[in-house]
């Protein structure tokens, strides 16, 4: 790419990682145009250098000879000297910030701070000695340089002059956290076999000013294994305070939120917290190991186990033994996972692809293990999945998590098929997990199933859908009503503006002149179904309404069940309307076994007189005609009708 272009170095730096993939964090560094190339001795070394020359010739880059530099033993790399056991500052840098005059502004103050802050973790209590010039960069701060930012500014050019050299950590853990708080900031340094690793620091935030003191300290202990959790991630830690309070902070009975979520983090290092008065340092008893790291560690003590899986103590005199003692170590939980492999044909099948490189996710491990994207493949049917599972979920280290924390816990390590669905089983299953932890969900109430209809078109199901484009005809409403039966509809258009006698006349000419009439009518609460002239001409017609919640799922999942309908609000109109109505009928009704157009007109539909029969309401009057007049059936839905087109 042109130089000077503003995303070249985001274009450039992505190319050189895609370029050097498989080498990136093995022996290899890249910053841009920059590559650093590190091995342990000069034979390896020279194969490492080939291999990246190659790759960049395949790639058709080139490096610039007269810029190369080989066979080092210590590198000057991005602001750094870097040799095999320790990093300090590069001089030239150094310079740079102690020939630094005293800013007279604030871009200067920040310029300033931001390259000696480039250098914090040489400088212990670095937020601490910053704090005065810190605050002269705050929004609407005056510009008064006192007495303090003059000792500050002096102060850290002093430091970052004789700032110490700082080790590389060397992979054998056991890390030692030393840790303070105060009401300004927080500070921490990391060290390993009595070497500093590296320093951090950093001020309170303005919520954190009203900490009390117990959480504070706490604060800084958080804030070290958050920084450093790529260095202290299964490792060994000792962290040192001079809070004595919180060596009882596993033990704490009473915490209140906050202190509960630093705990959950807490938990995951395995760490032990300890009091330092002065110079004095009282040893602890290890108070947190959770279980799943424990489980990845046992690889470096695999070794150590086989060697000892069969010893035999006994003394020796003259030409007589005599056996005093046998010990016999279990075998791990790795290497029963692994004799278990055996057992799975599925697994066995995959060894042997990848025995002869076919298979591209498995590999074998070194000790013999089947891999699955580097964790350990644990057969299908197995006590030690069992075994695994309680471990993971019961054990006093684990604390009942549910199902996604528990399968983001185990997957780091291990792999099974269908391993998130048997998680989330075992998990469901936990009886302790059922009559300790809290419902998630609302309370359910005093809910009342509606019972199932005898016979067609008696009781129905209505909503509208409203709020869909106007067709050609002005329609935007659709009017959806539902035998509850054969679960058979009927699709209405109509107009956000008709009035409920309108929606009324639609009702005789669309359902009752087909159906008959109904005896119950399931709805939401729209105005339309809760206005007087329609509880007024249901109660003339003798059906009874039942009025349920608007997110009730009875009446809008059963009318809004139809996959017609869904497709018919992309493109509304009248004759996608009809359909839509005619496709819906045509869908197998799981209930009877047969289509729906079948249920819908198989029988005769009832009348009014049948339906105030069959309800037990004035059975004298239903058959009893008067003289002069028609029967009731008749007298009421005209007048029902004449009702609707005069009101």
């Amino acid at each position: 790419m042109s130089f000077g272009l503003t995303n070249a170095p985001a274009v450039f730096m992505d190319l050189m990682n895609r370029v050097f993939r498989e080498f990136l964090d093995t022996f290899v560094i890249v910053f841009i145009d920059d590559i650093l190339i590190y091995s342990k001795t000069e034979a390896e070394h020279e194969e490492h250098l080939r291999m990246v020359l190659q790759t960049l010739r395949d790639n058709k880059l080139y490096a610039k000879f007269s810029k190369c530099e080989f066979w080092l033993k210590q590198v000057s790399f991005l602001g750094h000297v870097v040799s095999k056991a320790r990093v300090s500052m590069d001089p030239a840098k150094i310079e740079a910030v102690t020939g630094w005059t005293r800013p007279s502004t604030v871009s200067e103050v920040r310029s300033f701070l931001g390259l000696a802050g480039y250098y914090r973790r040489f400088v212990e209590n670095f937020s601490r000695i910053a704090t005065p010039l810190t605050q002269l960069t705050r929004k609407g701060a005056p510009f008064v340089w006192s007495k303090a930012c003059e000792d500050s500014f002096q102060n850290l050019k002093q430091k970052l002059v004789t700032a110490p050299v700082l080790t590389v950590p060397d992979g054998s853990g056991s890390f030692v956290i030393y840790s303070d708080a105060s009401k300004k900031g927080l500070g921490c340094v990391l060290m390993q076999q009595g070497r500093v690793v590296v320093y951090a620091s950093r001020q309170l935030k303005s919520h954190e000013q009203n900490y009390p003191t117990h959480d504070l300290e706490l604060a800084a202990v958080v804030f070290a294994l958050k920084i450093w959790r790529h260095y202290l991630y299964g490792e060994k830690i000792q962290i040192f305070t001079d809070h004595k309070s919180l060596k009882y902070f596993f033990t704490q009975k009473e915490l209140n939120m906050r202190q509960r979520r630093w705990l959950e983090l807490v938990k995951d290092y395995n760490c032990e917290i300890l009091y330092h008065p002065g110079k004095a340092n009282v040893v602890a008893d290890a108070l947190s190991r959770k279980v799943s790291h424990s489980a990845a560690l046992i690889t470096r003590q695999a070794p150590l186990h086989r060697d000892l899986e069969r010893a035999e103590i006994a003394v020796s005199v003259g030409a007589v033994t005599m056996q005093l003692a046998q010990l016999t170590v279990q075998p791990t939980l790795r290497q029963m996972i692994i004799d278990a492999q055996s057992n799975d044909p599925y697994l066995v099948e995959k060894r042997g692809l990848a025995e002869a490189g076919q298979a591209v996710e498995f590999s074998l491990s070194s000790d013999g293990g089947l891999l699955f994207e580097r964790r350990l493949c644990v057969p299908s049917d197995s006590a030690v999945k069992t075994e695994l599972l309680s471990e993971a979920h019961s054990s006093p280290f684990s604390m009942h998590p549910d199902s996604t924390k528990m399968y983001q816990d185990l997957k780091r390590v291990y792999w099974w098929r269908n391993m998130k669905r048997e998680v989330a089983e075992f998990v469901s299953r936990c009886l302790v997990c059922q009559q300790v932890k809290a419902p998630r969900q609302k309370p359910a109430g005093l809910l009342q199933p509606l019972s199932i209809p005898e016979l067609k078109w008696e009781n129905v199901s209505m909503d509208f859908i409203t709020g869909l484009p106007r067709t050609l005809r002005g329609f935007t409403v659709i009017w959806v009503v539902v035998d509850r039966l054969t679960k058979s509809a009927h699709f209405v258009p109509g107009k956000s503006t008709y009035t409920a006698s309108k929606w009324a006349q639609l009702y005789m000419s669309e359902i009752v002149r087909l159906h008959g009439v109904p005896v119950s009518i399931v709805s939401d609460r729209d105005a339309r179904f809760t206005s007087k002239f329609w509880k007024g001409l249901q109660t003339a017609m003798g059906t009874s309404t039942r009025l349920m919640c608007a997110s009730f799922g009875s009446t809008r999942l059963m009318c809004a069940s139809f996959g017609s309908t869904r497709l018919m609000c992309a493109s509304f109109g009248s004759t996608r309307l009809m359909c839509a109505s005619f496709g819906s009928t045509r869908l197998i009704c799981a209930s009877f076994g047969s289509t729906r157009l079948i249920c819908a007109f198989y029988g005769t539909t009832r009348l009014l007189c049948r339906v105030r029969a069959r309800r037990g309401a004035d059975r004298r009057e239903a058959g009893r005609t008067r003289e002069g007049h028609m029967d009731a059936s008749g007298f009421l839905i005209a007048s029902a009708m004449y009702f609707c087109q005069n009101i």
